[in-house]
Parts: structure tokens; sequence; C-alpha cells
């Protein structure tokens, strides 16, 4: 048997699959509306780095946002080992906005053909310290170097799953493109086709190491491409991080081998693909639900107020392992970042009538959001947009780094 035919089946038969699937693009499309498209964006803005943050700790890496945004301000850690991890974190976010400059400037790029994995990887490879571009073998203690968008040219063996041999990689990839190609699929279906082309993309390994990073970020493509992206204010990945254990136990499940006449027809087991699909949806709905809650808008408005009234009494508590800056908000400045999320962003010269300031006090209000990474702009002069630093999140949006399983 080829190759070709081991992928077998490639795609699940199962109507509940796209009963939920139905729902999760209903959901993503509604998720965010009420929000200013500002202040989306900058919610959005947030998410790349805590899409970051959890798609390493799948790896076994943490490197929590705070550190993340430490590093894009080249403020790195003295110690090596968590200096390559932000230099690693970097080399995602960036990797994420090539991929939106890539996909806004072509929209029918082909996300799941092998040119477009293997730029990810290399894309993604070539930012990375030389410390993270080597893998060992566990058995043998031999140590190979990653070539940025190189494919595999040894055998592997992941838990109890062979992958394909090197020389059958090349056309593994090639029937995995033609098949969940998103321009073959309608609606549901390729939600669906998506969950099974995570898990297929997996089983194929084609790199030495970053398969699962780059598979993540290839389904964040596919998802964009099948209208479930939900403007970017979802992650796919820090459901799966929270629910590790069982995302590695329902991969392994699909990789098995169908296992009597009941199972389908293909090499692989049906049953354990259709497990996989349902658990990546389930999960994938569930983050989508989790979001809906956290950006309504008078509730986020709300824990802004909550948030702004901490800084003002100088008593804001220790949340996931961060704390607030030093010194205190003024009352102005909370009124200021509340309007921000309604408004999505403020002239300059407003802010002193708003606020009923004068404009050398207004200016040292703006001044000390800047700094504290609340307000963005483009110039000196430009209008005030909202940006949410890694130190608030947790207080605007509870939960957002929990622990996972």
């Amino acid at each position: 048997m080829t190759v070709l035919h081991l992928m077998d089946p490639m795609l699940p038969a199962d109507p509940g699959l796209n009963d939920l699937a139905a729902e999760l693009l209903d959901a993503a499309g509604a998720l965010g509306r009420a929000l200013h498209p500002t202040t989306a964006k900058a919610v959005a803005g947030l998410l790349k780095t805590v899409n970051c943050y959890y798609s390493n700790l799948i790896e076994g890496h943490d490197t929590h946002p705070a550190a993340i945004e430490s590093a894009m301000r080249e403020e790195y850690a003295a110690e090596t080992a968590e200096r390559q991890l932000q230099i690693e974190a970097l080399a995602h976010i960036e990797v994420q906005r090539l991929i939106d400059a890539r996909l806004a400037e072509s929209p029918d790029t082909d996300v799941v053909g092998p040119e477009y994995i293997r730029w990810i990887h290399h894309e993604f490879y070539r930012r990375l310290p030389n410390g993270l571009r080597w893998i060992t073998n566990p058995e043998t203690g031999e140590s190979r170097g990653v070539l940025p968008g190189k494919l595999r040219d040894y055998d592997v063996v992941v838990g109890r799953h062979v992958p394909p041999a090197p020389c059958d990689i090349g056309p593994a990839l090639e029937r995995f493109g033609e098949v969940y190609r998103p321009t073959n699929f309608l609606g549901a279906d390729a939600i669906v086709a998506l969950a099974a082309a995570h898990h297929r993309l997996l089983w194929i390994h084609p790199f030495g190491d970053g398969n699962g990073r780059v598979g993540r970020l290839v389904s964040d493509s596919y998802l964009r491409c099948a209208g479930a992206g939900g403007h970017g204010l979802w992650l796919a990945a820090r459901g799966l991080a929270r629910r590790r254990t069982e995302y590695q136990a329902a991969l392994a499940e699909a990789d098995r081998p169908r296992c009597d006449d009941y199972d389908g027809r293909g090499a692989l087991s049906l049953k354990g693909l259709v497990n996989f699909c349902r658990f990546f949806l389930d999960t994938c709905r569930d983050q989508i639900a989790y979001m809906h809650e956290l950006l309504d808008v008078d509730r986020l408005a709300e824990r802004v107020e909550s948030y702004g009234k901490a800084r003002e009494l100088g008593v804001l508590p220790n949340k996931d392992g961060l704390t607030g800056k030093p010194h205190r908000f003024r009352g102005e400045s909370t009124r200021l970042v509340r309007d921000l999320i309604y408004r999505g962003s403020i002239p300059r010269g407003e802010v002193p009538e708003m606020l009923g300031l004068g404009k050398r006090t207004a200016r040292r209000v703006v001044q000390r959001l800047e700094e504290d990474g609340f307000i963005s702009s483009d110039s000196s002069r430009a209008p005030l947009r909202l940006r949410i630093p890694a130190h608030a999140a947790p207080y605007w949006f509870p939960g957002l780094y929990a622990p996972y399983s």
C-alpha cells in the first residue's frame, strides 16, 4: 500500500461534525460584533501574543506574554535559555504578521499546499537562535540540525506512530494539499475538513521539528480562509493548550490503524479521525464562546473601570503572576481608557476638554498611559488608539492566561 492510501480516510463521515462546524461558523461570524473596529483590532493585537504563548506551552516552552512584550521592546532576559525562548516567541509573532500580510494581499493563497507549509516552517526557523535549531534522538543521543523549510530526510518515531519515510513525504504533502484545499468545500464542510487536515499534517510529520507549531499556524490560516477566523478574536491554540493531555490522546487515537470492518475502509481508524475532529471542533467552539462572553462591550468596560479604580487606589492584586505598574492612575486615566473602548480612537485635541483638565495635565495623563502600554498612535499629533498591554490583560480578560492540563 502506497503512502497515498496510508492516510485514508482523509475525511470523516459524520453528520454531527457538520452540525458542530455550522455552530462554530455562526459563532465566529458574530464574534466582536458590538466592539468598535479599532477596539477589536487592539484585542486581536493582544491575542497574537497570547496565541504565541499558548502555542509555546503546547511545545513545553513557557514564555509569558509579559516576557514576550519585554522582548518586543528589545528587553531580553539575562539568562540564555529564557532569552532564547523570548526570541522564539518573537519569531512566532513575526510569522503570524507575515501570514496576515500574505493572506490580505493574496486571499486565494493555497494554505494547505506544500509550498505554503514549507514557507511557514522556513520563516519561523530562520528566525530562531542556533540553540533552538537542534533536536536530539532520546534513544541514541544523536543531535541533528533542523534547516528552515527543509523536509525531513530521516526516519522518526513519534510515540507509537511511525510517520512516512522521507521519500514519501513529498507525495503525501501533494495529496494532502489536493484533498484539503479550502476551495474544495463550502460552509461547514470546510471546517470539518480543517479538523481532519490538522491531524493528517501532524501524521505526515514533514519536518524534523516544528510540526506542531506549523500545523497550528496552517490551521489558523485555514480558519481565516474558511470564514471562521472571527477577525482574530479567538484562539484555537488556547483551547488545545488548556486540554493538552486530551489533545495529545486524540491525536494518538487518530494515528491508529483501522481496527475492524466497522471502522471504515481506509488504512487508518475512521472512528479515531471522527473522535479527533469532534474534539478539535468542540474545543474551538468553546474558545469562541469564552471570547463572546469576554468581549461584551459593556462588561469589558466594567472590568476596565474596576481595574482603573484599583490602580487609582494602588491596591491592584497580583493576578496570573503579574502586577500592574507601580504608579497610580488618576481618575481621568480610567475614563480615557474606558472611552477609547467605546469610541476606538480620540483626537488628542479633545482630551483636555473631555477630561476637564488643563492641556499640560492632560498631556501627562496621555504620556503615562502611553508609557504603561494602554495607548498607541501613529505620531505625536495623531489620534489616540486603545492598546491592551499583557500586564493588564488578566484583569480585563479573566482566565486568558489560565493554566493548561
